[in-house]
């Protein structure tokens, strides 16, 4: 199989050849190609040619199956010339708290903004990383699945608009406005999602919901964030043909998480999950796999790829693969990024552990049970 191949049998819960892993990538591979941020983008450029060397040297040197086939710095937003790049490791860039939106009498300017803002064409970061995306695309895309990405509803309203702090209180205090935000933040996903696409990524939406229900009650999630990811998937089947995966934090074995999930899947139609470290393989299985009918990631724990030793990571990754039964519809993912400073000695470890264990059909024990 190759790795497209890899990736649809696990969607359709069938057995591949062995386990697919989806690492959700960014900063790492930046650090991991012996490079720092200043070295490849800035407040007013971005080395296309740079990062396109990176974003091949991570995928052919490490060896994963899923890709996001390019790099933009989450720390950024386009609507603030506040902008910090850590000169050591750090998760990405730092807006220094100066989001744009700072105060209510904001928000009719932000919205001006946006309505001749070009996600193609007006910043410098965004516009590289599709030229990035359809370099990768070039050399892997026939084989590899290239997933388009960005957050969604409240969490995209938070990266782009609005500091954390002020948007959990306007939640509560004007959650009408919360509304209006998230909305808009979502046509914007939209539209960079449809760019994506345009330059080259051939395979599933990633969403990413770092909200979920770590800063925020399921009910409160649902409100801001369920119609706005039900639009995504809506719009990503329409005009290209493909589903959508989330990424979302929080512990979702609550009963009224749990029922968040279900209208996840079964409301806003989201094809699979990626966790975090707070759900074991049983759990998935049995809640998401086989409960639901949806395919998901079992997730490694990212400070335990980061700290290792590789013997340590290649003994968790035998552990995870012994619980999760036939494992049909499962993929391995790390609880959210793979973290900035890991080695990518443990990173390949990580991968290559999957591969190796994760051979089909199973040959583990299993705790689970059909």
């Amino acid at each position: 199989m190759n790795k497209k191949e890899r990736f649809q049998a696990v969607c359709r819960k069938e057995a591949p050849d062995y386990m697919p892993v989806w690492p959700f990538v960014t900063t790492q591979m930046i650090y991991g190609h012996g490079l720092m941020l200043p070295d490849v983008i800035g407040k007013d450029w971005y080395d296309t040619e740079k990062i396109t060397e990176v974003v091949l040297a991570s995928i052919g040197n490490v060896g994963y199956d899923i890709a996001i086939p390019s790099y933009v710095e989450c720390g950024f937003t386009p609507f603030s010339d506040a902008v910090e790049l850590p000169t050591k490791f750090g998760i990405g860039t730092c807006c220094g708290g100066e989001k744009p939106i700072q105060t209510k009498a904001d928000w009719p300017k932000l919205k001006k903004k946006l309505t001749h803002f070009d996600v193609r064409t007006t910043d410098v970061q965004m516009k590289g990383a599709l030229e990035v995306i359809k370099n990768v695309a070039q050399e892997v895309g026939d084989e590899m699945p290239l997933v388009t990405n960005f957050s969604v509803g409240a969490s995209a309203a938070l990266s782009l608009f609005r500091p954390v702090e002020a948007l959990m209180e306007d939640m509560i205090e004007d959650p009408n406005w919360v509304d209006a935000m998230s909305r808009a933040a979502t046509d914007f996903a939209i539209d960079w999602i449809r760019a994506q696409y345009e330059a080259g990524a051939n395979s599933v939406t990633f969403l990413t919901e770092v909200i979920g229900t770590v800063m925020v009650s399921p009910e409160m999630s649902e409100r801001f964030n369920l119609e706005n990811i039900a639009r995504v998937v809506e719009t990503v089947k329409q005009e290209f043909n493909q589903e959508t995966w989330l990424h979302i934090h929080g512990n979702m074995k609550t009963p009224k998480a749990y029922q968040y999930l279900i209208k996840l899947a079964t409301q806003a139609g989201i094809q699979g999950f990626h966790f975090e470290e707070n759900h074991p393989p049983e759990w998935i299985m049995e809640n998401v796999v086989y409960r639901l009918g949806r395919p998901a990631c079992i997730i490694t724990h990212g400070d335990h790829i980061l700290s290792g030793p590789v013997e340590k990571i290649r003994e968790e990754v035998k552990d995870q693969i012994a619980r999760i039964g036939d494992g049909k519809g499962i993929m391995m993912a790390p609880s959210c990024q793979v973290l900035p400073a890991t080695a990518n000695e443990n990173f390949k470890a990580w991968v290559d552990a999957t591969h190796e264990y994760g051979k089909y059909p199973i040959q583990y024990q299993s705790k689970v049970k059909s």
